[in-house]
Order: structure tokens, then C-alpha cells, then sequence
């Protein structure tokens, strides 16, 4: 943990070391011999060491070591595929965590965080939800990785457990949104600009359990409405941006999510409207409501009963065929799994992740090692977790990269650029520990991919 963003990491696990340099020392012995003492010969010469019309190396050919183009053949195993297996199959070999950044200490109970760019400056701000001082706060980034004291936005959101940012008014800056379960509160907060921001303005408190909230156009009006999710009556609801910062009465979309814990918004159906996405605990749903166009939706289609304790969803391309596909937390049964989209509105059964993430809490996707497809990140609170799972590129993800197992309670995940460097780092927020963190990336999260691709 003690090793600085930016430096490399040896070899993990002993074991794990000596079958990578084993097979890596082949490789480079091979090589050297061939820069050297290699003679080319239609047939066997009185040297060990040679190489055939048809460019395969011959090293005491009794003993069945070849080289042929890229490949390496020794009595019969080809060394660079098994180079690739082995790195492939242990990940954490050439994984080292960074070292925790805390932004704050000082919250009673944080639930939630996200990162926006509040004042306009090009930086990443951090925003935060406190459900144990009822607060909603900002970070402000003040450069090269560093955050200024926690800002008080409000502390009238009773039991804050979701937070947002959004243009809700249509004036260049990010408006925060939030949503408190005691109170049933969904409301928003008007940047003023420079990071100032207005009091609370309440959208709806007829969100009973309010648990969470988003912002998104559902009508393709050009401005962004807001959803919520209320875990005590079942409502899966939006708001409708009527302009000026003012919304309508709750419409609701559904109540037959048994507890929804979570939404997200996203065309499934491919067919340019935003769709509904829902994750219920007691009915074991992935759900999603179809847009059929200005505003109106579909009655609940199931994506899944088999998530238990379903308690988070997000969509993304993860197999890169175009469509977005469904992630979902389960937090009883400790699983990250995400369904296939197959691209007709309907979707795979899950498929599983990881089944070790104790009582999974939050699922995202991003691409944290720069290769152009998205990755997995998830926080759970038993194990005080946060963890992400490299895409293998043939709809597989790689066994759990831990960031930390001391989040304590961790209950949010969130990826962005928080030091300017082009890379995406980690967000969490614990509730336990009272904590928001973030993770820097240094560039070097995947090294093993790297290997295994320039092979």
C-alpha cells in the first residue's frame, strides 16, 4: 500500500512469480540465442542451434524446442500461449492497489457520491450524501489531486441517501439533485455559479422512502426531468421538467418493484428515447419500463428474479456489439452479474461476475485501463470492499482487483478523472468509516493486458 501512484509493481504471490519468470526466461533465452548463435541451414548443420527454410528454430532439436514466427514451442508446449494463460488467469499477479486518498472523515453516515464539475473550472468536483446529519456537501477540486474542505450545500435533506448533478434550469452550470428516505424528499439545488448554490427546492415529498434519484430527458423536449426511486411505496417515478427550474406533480411509471433500491435511465430498445431501469430487494427484480414516446411508459418488463436482494442496476455496452447491456447488484447473495442485451429488448440470464462481493451495495461501469472497453466497479459493505473486473474482451471479466477492503461499509462507487491526468479514478463513499474516498490511477491498472496484447 505504501507504493506511490505512478511506480511499478513487482511480481504478486511468490508462486505466481516464479511461473512467470520461468516461462518469461524461455522467452528471453530463446530470443538472446536467436540474436546470436543462430545458422541458417536447409539441413541440420553440426551446431545445436538453427534455423529451417521455413523460419522455425531448431535449438538441439532432439529435445523439441522451436521458434516459429511469434511462437514458442518447447517439447511441445507453446510457451507464449501459456504465458498469456498464466497472466490472464491471475490478474493480481501484476495488481497493486493504490494507496486511499480521503477527502473527508468528518461525515456522519455518507451513502452516496458522485463527481461533477460544480464551479465551472474544468475540474471534477466531488458531491456527497449524509444520511446520518441529513447533509448534502461538495468537495471542491482545487488541482493536482487535491480537494478543499467538505461544503455544506444543505442539511435539511432528512436522511440524505442519493445524490445527482444535472442542468435542471438550463443555464450552462450543474445543479445538484438529491433524495432523502425520512423526509420522502426529492429536491434540488441551484447553482448560482462559482459554486454557490440556492436553498432547497422541493420537487416532490410524496416519494415515500425516497432512495433514489436521477436525471434524464424522457420526454425529448431538450430538458432534463427527474426520476426516483421510493423503497416504502414501491414507486418507480418522474418529474417533468415544465422549465424555469419547475417540475410537475410525481407521474409514476410503476409500483410493482417490490422495494426498489435503485434506477437509471437508458435507450434499451435502441429506438432514441430513454428507457426505465429498476432494482427491487424484496422481489429479486432487474426490471426496465419501456419509453413509448413523450413520457409514457411501458408496464414493468422483467430482466430478472434472481438477483437477491437486488439492490443495484446500471446499463452499459459491455460486450462492445452496440447495445447496452444490464449490470446488477445482488446483496444477498453477494453477486455482480450483468445480462446480455440481445438487442430485441429482451435479455440473457444473468451472467455472474464475481460472487464474492459480501453484501454487495453499488455496481458501475467504466474503462479504467484505457483500452477502449468498459470495466466493472463495485462496493460492498460486509467485506468493506471496492473492486474492479478488467474486460476481457470475449464477454469475460477478470477475478476481483481489490482497491481496498477497508471502506467500512462501503456503499458507493463512482469512476472520473479527478487529477486531470486522462485516466478515470474511484470514487467511494462508506458509510461506516463515515468516509469519501478516492483511488488514483496511475495508468498501470491492467499491466498483465498489456503483456498479453503485445504478444
Amino acid at each position: 500500500m505504501a507504493q506511490q501512484p505512478g511506480q511499478d509493481r513487482p511480481y504478486g504471490r511468490q508462486g505466481q512469480r516464479m511461473r512467470l519468470e520461468t516461462v518469461a526466461g524461455w522467452v528471453a533465452c530463446l530470443g538472446v540465442m536467436a540474436l546470436i548463435g543462430v545458422t541458417h541451414a536447409s539441413q541440420p548443420p553440426n551446431g545445436r542451434v538453427w534455423v529451417d527454410d521455413d523460419g522455425t528454430m531448431h535449438i538441439n532439436s532432439n529435445n523439441r524446442v522451436e521458434v516459429t514466427g511469434s511462437n514458442v514451442i518447447v517439447n511441445g508446449m507453446d510457451v507464449v500461449r501459456a504465458l498469456k494463460a498464466i497472466l490472464e488467469a491471475n490478474p493480481s499477479s501484476t495488481w497493486q492497489a493504490p494507496t486511499a486518498r480521503i477527502l473527508s472523515a468528518s461525515s456522519m453516515s455518507v451513502s452516496s457520491v458522485y463527481a461533477a464539475d460544480l464551479d465551472n473550472d474544468g475540474r471534477m468536483d466531488v458531491l456527497s450524501a449524509d444520511a446520518g446529519s441529513s447533509t448534502v456537501a461538495w468537495y471542491r477540486n482545487i488541482g493536482d489531486g487535491s480537494f478543499s474542505a467538505q461544503i455544506i450545500i444543505n442539511t435539511n435533506a432528512d436522511g440524505a441517501v442519493s445524490v445527482y448533478a444535472a442542468d435542471l434550469d438550463n443555464d450552462g452550470d450543474l445543479d445538484v439533485l438529491s433524495a432523502s428516505s425520512t423526509d420522502d424528499k426529492i429536491a434540488w439545488y441551484r447553482n448560482n455559479g462559482d459554486g454557490a448554490f440556492s436553498a432547497q427546492i422541493v420537487i416532490s415529498n410524496s416519494a415515500h422512502g425516497a432512495i433514489d434519484v436521477y436525471a434524464a430527458d424522457l420526454d425529448n423536449d431538450g430538458d432534463l426531468d427527474v426520476l426516483s426511486a421510493s423503497h416504502y411505496d414501491d414507486k418507480i417515478a418522474w418529474y417533468r421538467n415544465i422549465g424555469d427550474g419547475a417540475f410537475s406533480a410525481q407521474l409514476i411509471i410503476s409500483t410493482a418493484a417490490d422495494s426498489p433500491r435503485s434506477l437509471y435511465a437508458a435507450d434499451l430498445d435502441g429506438d432514441g428515447d430513454l428507457d426505465v431501469l429498476s432494482a427491487s430487494a424484496n422481489d429479486d427484480k432487474i426490471a426496465w419500463y419501456r419509453n413509448n414516446g413523450n413520457g409514457a411508459f411501458s408496464a414493468q418488463i422483467v430482466i430478472s428474479t434472481a438477483v437477491d436482494g437486488a439492490i443495484d442496476v446500471y446499463a452499459a455496452d459491455l460486450d462492445g456489439d452496440g447495445d447496452l447491456d444490464v449490470l446488477s447488484a445482488g446483496h444477498n447473495d453477494y453477486t455482480i452479474a450483468w445480462h446480455r442485451n440481445n438487442g430485441d429488448g429482451t435479455f440473457s440470464d444473468r451472467i455472474p461476475i464475481a460472487t464474492d462481493a459480501q453484501s454487495a451495495t453499488a455496481v458501475y461501469a467504466a474503462d479504467l485501463d484505457g483500452d477502449g472497453r468498459l470495466d466493472v466497479l463495485s462496493a460492498s459493505e460486509a467485506d468493506n470492499k471496492i473492486a474492479w473486473y478488467h474486460n476481457n474482451q470475449d464477454a469475460t471479466f477478470s477475478s476481483p482487483l481489490v482497491l481496498t477492503t477497508s471502506a467500512n461499509s462501503a456503499f458507493s462507487v463512482f469512476a472520473a478523472d479527478l487529477n486531470g491526468d486522462g485516466m478515470l479514478d474511484v470514487l467511494s463513499a462508506a458509510r461506516a468509516s463515515n468516509t469519501v474516498a478516492w483511488y488514483p490511477n496511475n495508468g498501470k491498472w491492467a499491466p498483465w493486458a498489456d503483456y498479453v496484447e503485445s504478444m
